[in-house]
């Protein structure tokens, strides 16, 4: 054991030679008169100069060592301290993150004492610090394991491990007798957030935009081509206890489907002929064609209503309508906004222009007919339609607000864990690649004007590269998904345990995050056993599955919560949770405001699954 004490013999013996003890000693051995006298006043010398120091010396090596063991008690709390806060706290500002591990590591070390000593006093210093007797210093830092622990700057991302540095004053108890002045004791320990590889499967199936606000709006042609100019009337439900009632409001009282939601969509890919058949009391989408349709017509962008002609028209009833809108105000009944950029829209009419294409020069603002059918405030602009666009998709509900929570979950695991992700959208299937689209059409497929588009169904795959977390891509992939059809669990959930068992870092946890608001839907055999069977390879796999279900109506609960529930892990009859085990829980939602609270609560969970 290596001493913090250098001990100089020679000036300790002058000092015990110059001692009276040490000239009485003298004085009776010039003066004695037997050799037996003589012996023993040789051994009290011999006790006094050499045995008494190297004691002296022997207790501070001793109390050293205990100051420094109760020392790097104190260090380690401290650290430890620190990376839980990292690990486990809400935080979307990795400056505030490290702040206040740092601030928790001061506070632990305080709560400690050595050698009787309280350390409450201690106070943030430098690497290289002396303390004065009897005071102490901490010194913190962070590094980045992809860097070969190298430190970071405070408030950068990549570092996990928080290192921390103690140093205390030791006052030794006999310094005077031994010539040691204030010894610097310091320690160092680290505390490290965990490995952690997780994949969410976030649904976009069509229900994910049921609770968006929208209009169903017939626009039609009021007279002749000289004097005549667009009309847009707000459709009306035709059958069942709301027949006409207003078609505006939330997608899902409007269409009134079943439990599981309905498949039109606010947003391309629109589908609005299931409008009819998927409905309790239908609204009935008047595209191009037939003899009770054509309101919609021929072209999509420039162009009149189909029935335009030089007299009134009054084809299809008032349960037709045209145009599906988001009220972009995110009122029931839309009221108007105009964009802090300057883009009016004053009524629902120019938001079915604008979502057309038709206020974007003025060719097609006059050809459309809008330039005589809109107020005065309206002024053809390039980018209206996408400002419309904008707004709308900021409006989908439940979409938008399970985007943005998912989003802050990866954030909060990106500052807090040492995560790697994985994201897997699905609807009918789950996407195979980063870059997976399925081609549909915009409005309908009875409605060819309307076009087709790829929409994205991205599967951003797990990487165990050093540093390939895959936060930045995901971030900036989840606004662009949108609602299409069905809903796959068992395919999502598949691929999920593939990637974790083939692409997950040595020696990291792992964990499967489930997102939906509906039970499995597709395929179409065996929705549910499906999903199951998926839970049980994860459950071999060893991995958990949490999962969240949002329901956004009572009659969808009991079948959401026994086919995700963790209470019951029969294989044939539980939930997806519950099967696949190891600590995976079921979180049942009904208010989308619940969601962030829940993903950041899944996000404690897996931190205290992996301390």
């Amino acid at each position: 054991m290596s001493s913090p004490f250098k001990f100089k013999s020679e000036t300790c013996c002058k000092r015990m030679l110059t001692a009276p003890a040490v000239r009485s000693i003298v004085q009776l051995l010039s003066g004695r008169n037997a050799g037996g006298q003589a012996v023993v006043i040789m051994v009290a010398v011999i006790a006094l100069l050499i045995i008494c120091p190297i004691g002296l010396f022997s207790f501070e090596v001793n109390r050293a060592e205990s100051c420094r063991q109760q020392l790097r008690a104190a260090c380690e709390s401290a650290a430890l301290a620190a990376a839980a806060t990292l690990a486990s706290q809400d935080n979307l500002d990795p400056v505030e993150g490290h702040t206040q591990a740092i601030q928790t590591a001061l506070t632990s070390f305080q709560q400690n004492s050595v050698l009787g000593v309280s350390l409450a006093d201690a106070a943030m210093g430098g690497s290289d610090d002396v303390p004065e007797s009897e005071k102490s210093t901490l010194f913190i830092e962070f590094l980045d394991p992809n860097s070969d622990n190298q430190p970071v700057t405070i408030g950068d991302p990549d570092g996990k491990i928080v290192r921390v540095t103690a140093t205390f004053g030791l006052k030794p108890s006999f310094g005077q007798f031994l010539g040691i002045g204030t010894v610097p004791m310091k320690v160092t320990n680290s505390g490290g957030v965990p490995d952690l590889d997780v994949c969410l499967c976030f649904d976009v199936s069509g229900s994910i935009d049921d609770q968006t606000r929208v209009s169903f709006v017939k626009r039609d042609w009021t007279g002749d081509t000289a004097t005549g100019n667009n009309r847009y009337t707000v459709a009306t439900t035709r059958s069942g206890s709301v027949a006409g009632t207003r078609a505006n409001g939330r997608l899902y009282d409007i269409i009134g489907p079943v439990p599981s939601g309905t498949r039109v969509n606010a947003l391309a890919p629109q589908y609005l002929s299931l409008s009819t058949s998927q409905t309790r009391w239908p609204l009935t989408f008047t595209e191009s064609g037939g003899s009770t349709r054509g309101l919609r017509g021929a072209t999509e962008t420039g162009s009149r209503p189909g029935n335009r002609g030089s007299t009134t028209v009054t084809t299809g009833g008032v349960y037709h309508f045209t145009d599906l809108v988001v009220n972009i105000d995110g009122r029931n009944t839309f009221a108007g906004i105009t964009t802090p950029d300057g883009y009016a829209f004053p009524n629902i009419g120019t938001v079915v222009e604008a979502a057309r294409g038709n206020l974007e020069n003025n060719t097609v603002f006059v050809n459309s007919g809008a330039s005589r059918s809109l107020p005065s405030s309206v002024q053809p602009r390039a980018g209206y339609r996408a400002r419309y666009l904008q707004l709308a998709a900021q409006a989908l509900s439940p979409l938008g607000e399970a985007q943005r929570a998912a989003a802050d979950f990866f954030t909060v695991m990106n500052t807090n864990t040492r995560g790697h992700f994985s994201l897997i959208c699905f609807s009918d299937n789950a996407g195979v690649t980063a870059t997976t689209t399925y081609n549909e059409s915009n409005v309908d497929d009875n409605y060819t004007p309307g076009g087709t588009g790829n929409f994205p169904i991205p599967n951003i795959a797990l990487n165990n590269a050093v540093g390939a977390t895959n936060y930045d891509p995901i971030i900036s992939t989840l606004p662009t998904t949108r609602a299409t059809t069905a809903t796959n669990i068992g395919e999502a959930l598949s691929r999920a345990v593939s990637q974790l068992r083939n692409n997950s870092r040595p020696g990291s946890k792992k964990a499967i995050v489930l997102f939906t608001d509906g039970m499995p839907t597709a395929p179409a055999s065996n929705p549910e056993g499906a999903a199951r069977s998926a839970a049980v390879a994860a459950r071999n796999a060893g991995i958990p599955i949490y999962s969240i279900g949002l329901a956004q109506n009572p009659e969808i609960i009991p079948d959401e919560v026994r086919t995700l529930t963790h209470e019951n892990s029969n294989q044939d009859t539980g939930g997806v949770s519950g099967i696949a085990g190891h600590g995976g829980v079921f979180f049942l939602v009904t208010d989308t405001a619940d969601l962030r609270k829940t993903f950041e609560n899944i996000a404690r969970q897996l931190v205290a699954l992996v301390r």
